[in-house]
């Protein structure tokens, strides 16, 4: 399928490692002009290299999403480097997991910076561009707990963070989406469920799985049986449908939520 953005200048933020950087890869494959941002330089010259090895067009921009000021920056530098984006992705810095007695007033406030005040400044960058041309699409990798709360009974663990800043941030989205619709521009929210990230995800989930006193891998086997298709899902797969949405053919979509779970999130919450 010909997604109709061969030439766009896509950006996207966590693009070095993880679901980001399979969206990098994933736009780039269809053509697009990528701009990678992270924070680690190495990192970022890795998938830039990765991705015109398979004939695509990137370049990278180091920047620390927790900077409200990057955000600008970040575009003015898409823009010396191939032009405006187009496209834009949004990865939040995710919460931590734990306990509503495990955090002060600071962590709530520092979630909420990370999850909302910095989408909020995201859009700002990227959209005027977008309004001028009459065109654009923005996809934020976003969390099954902004409609439904995570719940200790069938997470396994805390999420209190998530539970809090998450729904804020989709709302935000849902808001935004209805504000840059008559110009041509769609905001969507990809909330993936379980997603095998390789070290990383081992890393969070054995944080986890020390908290309810079980192993990483019986941490793992009770949320694989939790899921209908009995897997986890891969940074592909998640990838695969944000391209759809920044495509031409999805100039109709906005607005909304879109489960990338296997199946788990209508099951069992």
């Amino acid at each position: 399928m010909d997604l109709g953005i061969a030439g766009k200048v896509a950006l996207v933020t966590g693009g070095s490692h993880g679901i980001g950087r399979s969206i990098a890869d994933e736009l780039g494959r269809n053509g697009c002009r990528v701009v990678v941002v992270a924070r680690g330089q190495e990192r970022i010259d890795e998938t830039v290299d990765a991705i015109r090895a398979a004939g695509g067009q990137a370049a990278g921009v180091s920047a620390d999403l927790l900077e409200l000021d990057s955000y600008p920056r970040m575009v003015a530098r898409a823009t010396e480097l191939f032009d405006a984006p187009d496209i834009a992705i949004f990865t939040p810095v995710a919460p931590p997991s734990g306990m509503f007695s495990d955090f002060a007033d600071a962590d709530f406030q520092t979630a909420f910076h990370n999850v909302v005040t910095s989408f909020a400044h995201f859009v700002r960058a990227v959209s005027p561009a977008m309004k001028e041309r009459q065109w654009g699409r923005i996809v934020t990798v976003g969390s099954g707990h902004g409609r439904l709360p995570g719940r200790r009974g069938t997470l396994g663990f805390d999420y209190v963070l998530a539970n809090t800043v998450r729904p804020s941030g989709l709302g935000l989205s849902r808001s935004i989406a209805d504000e840059l619709a008559p110009h041509g521009i769609t905001v969507n929210t990809v909330p993936p469920g379980f997603i095998d990230t390789g070290a990383a995800y081992d890393d969070f989930f054995s944080v986890c799985a020390n908290t309810v006193g079980q192993t990483l891998e019986q941490f793992k086997t009770d949320l694989i049986n939790r899921i209908p298709m009995k897997r986890f899902g891969t940074p592909d797969e998640v990838a695969g449908l944000c391209a759809f949405l920044c495509s031409a053919r999805a100039s109709y979509i906005t607005g909304q939520y879109w489960l990338v779970d296997g199946g788990r999130m209508e099951i069992y919450y």
